[in-house]
């Protein structure tokens, strides 16, 4: 398991040198408002379209409908129930909205792909990716709209990364091969999407006292629900009923930490990020005993 604590080591890494910068006075919030834009607009495009126009074929997806249509499914169960529970929770509304996109998204792209691949390999990682395609897609539709305060939209709709899904699916769907040098413009443009999302979250905690981000109940709460108890249901659930070729997909999108989207998008508009810096933070850090133990039981 240590390719996990070296995966979040790093992680971390890049946080710590954002938080540094600021506190130093080398940069301020407004850097971390324009790699947002970056983030959005170029780096997670460019990763989301890589994937699907490489992974999306009409083959695998014949192959393995299962997975998409049980994680369909899961999302909408999720959705409802972090719904309810976020009312419980608090009674702010953008608090409520980042509650229950932090219960439904979890950081399966910037943790779960690199810690795929270095403990299963690609035949596995193609089956986590397809897992996690409608938790994308109310990642990019419903909770963009709801972290950025806007209501949904057809305008909405019309964002960077959904056109890199839709874009990339028909690449995928269609069988064209892309020239060389899209591949490599691909694979540079999305090399920088974790290390600046990380450089954000270090951004993001450097305006707040660790205490205030620590000191509220609630955020432990979600955290847990994240990363014990919203795995652990589904994988038991998906176990009872046979699919076996979805439990360790599931498993390791469901078992990572928040997704850092809390902080990315309200970034970007300038919106607070309190809540989901402190849920990132707490999550993340949590989630180097839960991923382990989540691994092991299961």
């Amino acid at each position: 398991m240590s390719v996990i604590f070296l995966q979040i080591a790093i992680l971390f890494a890049f946080a710590l040198i954002g938080f540094s910068m600021c506190k130093a006075g080398i940069i301020n919030s407004d850097s971390s408002k324009f790699l947002s834009t970056l983030v959005v607009w170029v780096f997670m495009p460019a990763t989301t379209f890589k994937s699907f126009s490489t992974n999306f074929t009409v083959k695998y997806i014949t192959e393995k409908y299962d997975i998409i249509l049980s994680s369909t499914i899961a999302v909408v169960v999720i959705v409802t129930l972090a719904f309810l529970l976020s009312k419980i929770l608090t009674r702010d509304g953008y608090r409520r909205s980042v509650y229950t996109y932090s219960l439904t998204v979890p950081n399966s792209g910037y943790m779960g792909i690199p810690l795929t691949e270095a403990l299963f390999g690609d035949s596995m990682l193609i089956n986590v990716l397809l897992f996690a395609l409608p938790i994308n897609l109310y990642l990019y539709t419903v909770g963009y709209c709801a972290l950025i305060k806007s209501k949904l939209s057809f305008k909405k709709l019309i964002n960077p990364p959904i056109i890199a899904i839709l874009l990339g699916s028909a690449i995928g769907i269609s069988g064209l091969n892309l020239p060389d040098f899209a591949n490599n413009f691909l694979s540079v443009a999305s090399a920088p999407l974790g290390p600046c999302t990380m450089l954000i979250l270090g951004m993001a905690l450097s305006e707040y006292k660790f205490t205030k981000l620590l000191k509220n109940p609630v955020n432990y709460v979600v955290a847990l629900l994240r990363l014990i108890v919203i795995p652990a249901i589904f994988v038991t659930i998906f176990k009872l009923i046979g699919l076996s070729n979805v439990v360790m997909p599931a498993l390791i999108v469901y078992s990572m930490p928040c997704g850092l989207n809390t902080v990315v998008f309200p970034k970007m508009v300038g919106e607070d990020c309190e809540t989901g810096a402190a849920l990132t933070l707490i999550s993340t850090a949590l989630s180097m005993v839960t991923i382990p133990f989540m691994l092991t039981v299961f």
